[in-house]
């Protein structure tokens, strides 16, 4: 697993943004990957993507008060599982 990858989960979880609870993606995306390499950044969005579709995360547009952001959340269904995903790589 990729090491920004492997920080934002555990920032997430050191925070609480599982379930309702949830942070613009944006903010915590780009601000953890903008120092990477051109090549390093596509693995990470090809790793983070991957596991958007496994429903690890919950990732919505919400509507705030500066226009419409993608917001994501730890999946509260999927909190083992990921954390068994972590220790497994």
């Amino acid at each position: 697993m990729n090491d920004k990858l492997r920080d934002i989960i555990v920032t997430m979880f050191k925070h609480g943004y599982v379930g309702a609870r949830h942070i613009p993606e944006e903010r915590l995306v780009v601000s953890r990957i903008k120092f990477l390499r051109k090549n390093l950044q596509k693995e990470f969005y090809k790793e983070y993507h991957t596991l958007l579709q496994k429903n690890y995360f919950i990732r919505l547009k919400k509507r705030t008060g500066k226009g419409s952001d993608w917001h994501v959340s730890i999946n509260p269904e999927m909190v083992e599982e990921l954390h068994e995903f972590m220790e497994g790589e």
